[in-house]
C-alpha cells in the first residue's frame, strides 16, 4: 500500500515538473518570437527531440512527431505575434500573402511525402537542421547590413512565390519555419530593415505551419506511433503542447514591444547566438 502511494506521488510529481517545463519553454519561445520574428521553432525542435526521445517515441516516427508538434505551436505562435505586429502597425499583409500562397502549397505537398513515406531518418532530418543553422548563425554573427530605416523599401514581388515555394520545401524537411530563408532573403538582397523583414517572416512562418499541421493531425492507420502519448489527436499530443501554448500567448507580447525598441545589431547578434546555441547541442546529438 505504501509502495503505491509513493508510485502515485513520484508520478504525480513527475507530471507537475514536466507541465512546468513546458511552460517554462513556451515562455521563452513567445518572447524570442516576439523579438526576432523566427516562429521559435529554433528552440523547440531541440527540446521535442530531447522529450520524444525521453518518451521512447519510436525511432522511425520521431521525425514526424517531432515537426509536427513544432509547427502545430509555431502556427498558434506567428499568429499571435502577427496580432501583435498589427497593434503597433509593424504588420504588412501584402508582403506575407505573396510569399506564403506558393510556399503553402509546396510546404503541404512535401509534408504528405515525409509523412506517407520512409524515407526521411532521424539522421537526415539532423544534417538538414543543422546546416542550415551553421548557416545562419555564420550569416548573423558576421554578416553586416547595410543601416537603413526606410521601411517602406520598395520589394521585388514579383520574385515572392520562387521564395514561398523554396521556404515551404526547407520548412516541410527541417522543421525550421522559413524564418532562416526568409529573413535573409529580405534583408541581405532586397534591403529590407530587418524589424521589417522579422514581421514579414512571421507572419508566413504562421501561414506555412497551419496546412502542415492540418496534415499532421491525421495519422496512417498502419502506423506504429497510433496513441502513444496522452490526448494524441494524429501525431500531436494536446497535452504537450497546451502549455507551451500557454507559455507563449503570455510572453509574445512583451517580445514585440521589445523589438520595436531594440537596436537591429543587437536582434542579430542574439539570433545568432541562440543559433550557434543550438549548433552545439545538435553536434553532439549527431555526433553521440
Amino acid at each position: 500500500m505504501k509502495q503505491d502511494y509513493y508510485y502515485c506521488v513520484v508520478s504525480l510529481q513527475v507530471t507537475i515538473s514536466l507541465l512546468l517545463i513546458l511552460l517554462l519553454i513556451g515562455a521563452l519561445v513567445g518572447f524570442y518570437s516576439g523579438l526576432i520574428g523566427t516562429g521559435g521553432n529554433i528552440i523547440l525542435i531541440p527540446f521535442f527531440d530531447i522529450l520524444f526521445h525521453y518518451l521512447n517515441i519510436p525511432e522511425n516516427e520521431i521525425v514526424k512527431f517531432i515537426i509536427a508538434h513544432s509547427f502545430f505551436v509555431t502556427a498558434f505562435t506567428g499568429l499571435s505575434v502577427s496580432y501583435k505586429q498589427y497593434k503597433v502597425k509593424n504588420l504588412y499583409l501584402k508582403d506575407v500573402m505573396h510569399i506564403s500562397i506558393a510556399g503553402m502549397l509546396s510546404a503541404l505537398f512535401m509534408t504528405e511525402v515525409i509523412k506517407n513515406g520512409g524515407w526521411y531518418h532521424k539522421s537526415d532530418f539532423d544534417w538538414v537542421f543543422l546546416s542550415l543553422l551553421i548557416a545562419l548563425a555564420v550569416r548573423m554573427l558576421f554578416y553586416r547590413q547595410e543601416s537603413t530605416s526606410n521601411n517602406n523599401t520598395v520589394i521585388g514581388r514579383e520574385y515572392f512565390p520562387i521564395i514561398g515555394v523554396v521556404t515551404g520545401i526547407i520548412s516541410s524537411l527541417s522543421g525550421l519555419g522559413g524564418g532562416v530563408v526568409v529573413i535573409p532573403i529580405l534583408t541581405d538582397i532586397f534591403k529590407v530593415p530587418i524589424k521589417k523583414a522579422s514581421s514579414i517572416s512571421i507572419g508566413v512562418v504562421a501561414m506555412l505551419a497551419i496546412p502542415i499541421s492540418i496534415s499532421y493531425l491525421t495519422i496512417d492507420d498502419h502506423s506504429t506511433s497510433q496513441h502513444v502519448l496522452p490526448a494524441q489527436v494524429g501525431y500531436i499530443s494536446l497535452y504537450l503542447v497546451t502549455p507551451i501554448l500557454a507559455g507563449i500567448f503570455s510572453t509574445a507580447g512583451w517580445g514585440v514591444r521589445t523589438a520595436q525598441i531594440a537596436n537591429p545589431r543587437k536582434l542579430r547578434l542574439i539570433l545568432g547566438l541562440v543559433v550557434f546555441i543550438v549548433c552545439l547541442k545538435m553536434v553532439y546529438g549527431v555526433i553521440h
